[in-house]
Order: C-alpha cells, then structure tokens, then sequence
C-alpha cells in the first residue's frame, strides 16, 4: 500500500496528485502562486479565501471590493476599444440588491469607488499628519512584525475589556 494511500485511510481526505500541461512562461509566473495558494498555514488559508469569489463567477474576476455588507465584483477578460481597456461588466451585491452592470456602468461605478477610497486615505494621511514622517520600507520582517502585531491586538483587547468587562472587542463595547 502506498504513503498517499496510507494517509488517505488515516486523514480521511485523499491526496490529490494532478500534473498540469502549460506553456514555461505561463508557469514561470504562476509556480510561487501555486506553492502559496496549497501551504497549509494561515498564510495558505488567506490566499485561498482571497480567490474565493473566483469560484463564484462564471467570469474571471479581475478585482473584488467589498464593503461592510455589500460587495462589487469587476469581471473580465479586459477588452480593449478605442484605446482603452473595459472589464466585461461587473456586480453589485448588497442586502436585498442583486445587480449586473453592463461594461460602461462597471467603468463609471468603479471610478466612483476608486475616488472614495483615494479621498479615504488621503484624510487618514491628513488626520495623523503623515506627511511630516519619512517614509517607510514598503518590505517587512515577518519574523518580528507578525509576532508584535499579534501582541498589539491581545493588548487592545486587553484594554477594551478593562473598560468594559462585558464586551469582547471595542465592537461589542
């Protein structure tokens, strides 16, 4: 009987062995993807929610923006005219709305959102002054961010149940 047998009887799932047939460029681009997307980790388990709503289009998503209960889904493949590149439409889903945006709405309706979030980031900067810093490294260490990060929220945490020992979170609070 072979290890994957073995393990398949143990785990109850099966492994899975499928090789895949792709031009070397295509694959080039797509190896790390692949390796990130089947990590079982955390990191593997946010890659693979990240593409989620992949599977839920029967277009290819080429970008997903979601609000606190509602979403805008842009669907490909681009198609260029006139020098510019349209998305094949889009959809909108909120509490009791459903809808399918044609390729010129997709365009307005994504310029719209795209200034909100500019507007968003540009009155976080302002608040705290951001400006006045210097820049920082785009690159992070994760070995030492990951773990301060982690203590950072059981800290907040800490905190708002200090204030209030009946909530869980400052959401609840």
């Amino acid at each position: 009987m072979s290890v994957q047998s073995i393990l398949a009887r143990i785990t109850g799932w099966p492994i899975i062995t499928k090789r895949y047939r792709a031009h070397w460029r295509i694959m080039m681009n797509v190896h790390q993807d692949i390796l990130r997307l089947i990590d079982d980790s955390g990191d593997g388990e946010t890659y693979r929610c990240s593409i989620a709503e992949w599977t839920h289009s029967e277009r290819p998503v080429i970008d997903h923006l979601r609000g606190i209960s509602s979403s805008f889904r842009i669907e490909g493949p681009w198609h260029q005219a006139g020098g510019t590149l349209f998305p094949m439409g889009s959809l909108i889903r909120s509490p009791g709305v459903t809808a399918h945006l044609d390729p010129i709405e997709t365009v307005a309706v994504e310029l719209r959102m795209r200034a909100a979030i500019e507007n968003e980031i540009l009155r976080w900067i302002d608040e705290r002054n951001a400006q006045a810093f210097p820049p920082v490294p785009v690159e992070i260490d994760r070995k030492t961010a990951d773990p301060k990060s982690v203590a950072h929220i059981e800290q907040w945490l800490a905190d708002c149940r200090a204030d209030d020992p009946k909530a869980t979170d400052k959401f609840d609070a």
